[in-house]
């Protein structure tokens, strides 16, 4: 009989461990590096989809509520408006975005990101007149329940 309690304790020591443990991943607060790395991958995969002037990739990375304030512009809610916004400034001809991380960082399941952007604005005549773009950023991603990160406010100046 002792032996059987013994062998009980121990198996509840051990389920409670493994609990234990699982339940730390979950709530285990990622690195700076590991949310800087995250930050990075979204910005490449923000630059490349507006190199392809691909505003149907630019809205999905947004969330079903996600919106854009634009510099002196109404704000943009919704994938579509979103889609319809992005699709305006490739018709205008801007090109070259670029975004350079100056601080992101994690609280609970928003990242939020300040930085820096850049763009060009090339003329659709022959002569290819460029005209440079730049300003400030500001991004906050949402976790998805897949885990993946989505915008949900996207601000710039």
């Amino acid at each position: 009989m002792r032996f059987n309690k013994t062998i009980i304790v121990v198996i509840l020591l051990v389920l409670l461990g493994v609990a234990g443990a699982a339940v730390y991943k979950c709530t285990a607060k990622p690195s700076a590096e590991e949310v800087n790395a995250t930050v990075a991958e979204l910005n490449a995969a923000w630059d490349e989809a507006f190199a392809q002037a691909s505003a149907g990739t630019i809205s999905s990375y947004y969330d079903e509520h996600g919106s854009l304030l634009p510099a002196g512009g109404e704000q943009v809610t919704g994938n579509n408006a979103i889609a319809d916004f992005w699709s305006g400034l490739f018709a205008k001809g801007f090109t070259e975005h670029k975004i350079e991380i100056v601080e992101a960082g994690l609280v609970g399941n928003t990242i939020y990101q300040r930085a820096k952007w850049s763009a060009v604005l090339k003329s659709p005549e022959a002569d290819g007149e460029r005209k440079e773009f730049s300003g400030n950023l500001h991004l906050l991603y949402k976790r998805q329940p897949d885990g993946s990160w989505k915008i949900l406010t996207h601000t710039w100046n």
